[in-house]
């Protein structure tokens, strides 16, 4: 059974303060995942050298797309991929849309990502036509829907029992986290954070350690490239 491990960095906060956490859990457990990053959070040579440092760590990094569907208004996707491209060279293989600006449009964000020429893609679902870019399977969101809705107990025994449906189904599952959560509460909104972040409630480092410690003798964690590339070539 496999696991394909998700990062979504959405802020600079996620990328200079919560991408370490991540790193040093997954390290302890000799993992390696996939890090979705928006473009315009990369403000300096040090975002940069974050990102080339766990490229060169075996980490692998995606293309979290801002502009889901095209607006004329926004930098154009492909920009936003030749962006990443020209920073870090042609290791980038796959593409995701971001949620926090315009979102997940369907069929015309299936299309602006098929659209970049990537090797795999991920929203939510399938097409409902045919695509050039192969579709990774959604993912299970631990962080902002389980964590956050239901708590560390309660949420992952939900998130667990979900994840073992869908291995059990498909033998495939991925999973969704930000690292940004990996360094203050999920919980609540606003002022209500802080309170959360100092009583340590609904952080994700401690049940992202617990999730990688129960199951790294029971399935194969993957990065994304390595999930479509194993899809793939059973398809063949």
């Amino acid at each position: 059974m496999i696991i394909g491990l998700r990062h979504d960095i959405d802020t600079s906060y996620g990328l200079r303060q919560g991408l370490p956490k991540v790193i040093s859990l997954e390290e302890k457990y000799d993992v390696r995942s996939t890090f979705f990053v928006r473009v315009d959070i990369l403000h300096s040579d040090r975002d940069i050298k974050i990102l080339r440092w766990i490229l060169d760590g075996g980490w692998e990094i995606g293309l979290h797309l801002i502009n889901t569907i095209g607006d004329p208004k926004l930098p154009p996707p492909k920009s936003e991929l030749e962006v990443l491209k020209n920073l870090l060279g042609d290791s980038i293989y796959g593409v995701t849309p971001c949620g926090s600006t315009i979102g997940f449009k369907g069929d015309t964000t299936w299309r602006v990502m098929d659209s970049l020429g990537l090797k795999y893609m991920e929203g939510y679902g399938l097409p409902r036509f045919a695509v050039d870019t192969f579709v990774i399977p959604t993912h299970l969101s631990l962080d902002i829907h389980y964590v956050r809705n239901f708590g560390e107990v309660k949420g992952y025994k939900m998130f667990k029992k979900a994840l073992l449906e869908m291995l059990e189904k498909n033998g495939v599952a991925t999973v969704l986290t930000h690292p940004e959560w990996f360094v203050r509460s999920v919980g609540g909104s606003g002022l209500i954070k802080i309170p959360l972040t100092l009583l340590r409630r609904k952080m994700m480092d401690k049940v992202y350690d617990i999730f990688l410690q129960e199951f790294k003798d029971k399935v194969k964690f993957k990065r994304y490239v390595d999930v479509f590339r194993l899809l793939r070539s059973t398809e063949r």
